[in-house]
């Protein structure tokens, strides 16, 4: 379980959620939250499964996205660009052509064709930069610094209103099972995990969270 609680989400948190469920066609869904059956007779207890690959991206990362992209817009940003590995990426492509605003992925070489193809087909221009996430942050960073305000930086899952909008997933999931007696989601930037933290603050909810990753990239559980 994890004892640390992300901050408040602050004044005007629900606004910006409020305003980003707002749109219609909406940015984002609610989305099932359903019994496996399998999962629940293996592990002995009653487990409940959050549908988010039904998103419009197909990732949680929409609620996030979601939320900032609609704030930056009401800002008067002009363009967004954003630095990825790959699914954040596809996830603000998909949420500037909802809303509007240009977009420009940049991505490191071992983004998948695949995943490509889903970034272009969303209206947004990729372009592909060094071999790793860190060389194509730097260039994302350098574009939106010399653009001398027209454009913003879209991080993949550090920005309090990606968390911001992360957070809905506790009240979709309070809401439709109350009795919610622990959350089980995997990590790796940590967007998700801040995000469910901040909900359950915010909801007032003192339900134990346990944050999963991959064996040979448990980066989170190193530091």
């Amino acid at each position: 379980p994890l004892a640390t609680v992300a901050g408040g989400a602050g004044a005007g948190a629900a606004e910006r959620i409020a305003r980003a469920r707002a749109f219609q066609p909406p940015l984002f869904w609610e989305t099932p939250l359903l019994e496996s059956a399998e999962i629940s007779a293996e592990v002995g207890t009653r487990v409940l499964l959050k549908m988010d690959a039904l998103q419009p991206s197909g990732s949680f990362k929409d609620r996030g996205m979601a939320v900032l992209c609609a704030d930056l817009q009401a800002r008067g940003v002009e363009r967004l660009i954003s630095s990825s590995g790959g699914n954040a990426g596809h996830s603000a492509a998909c949420m500037g052509n909802r809303l509007g605003v240009p977009v420009q992925v940049i991505v490191p070489s071992t983004t998948k064709p695949i995943m490509l193809d889903k970034i272009r087909l969303q209206g947004a221009t990729v372009e592909v930069v060094g071999d790793n996430w860190n060389e194509a942050d730097a260039h994302a960073r350098a574009l939106v610094d010399s653009a001398g305000g027209a454009a913003a930086y879209i991080p993949p899952y550090e920005n309090p209103l990606l968390w911001e909008g992360h957070s809905t997933l506790v009240d979709e999931i309070l809401d439709a099972n109350p009795s919610t007696g622990a959350i089980f989601l995997s990590v790796g930037g940590g967007g998700m995990l801040n995000g469910v933290l901040e909900g359950l603050e915010r909801r007032g909810a003192s339900i134990p969270v346990y944050a999963c990753e991959t064996h040979g990239a448990d980066s989170f559980r190193a530091g």
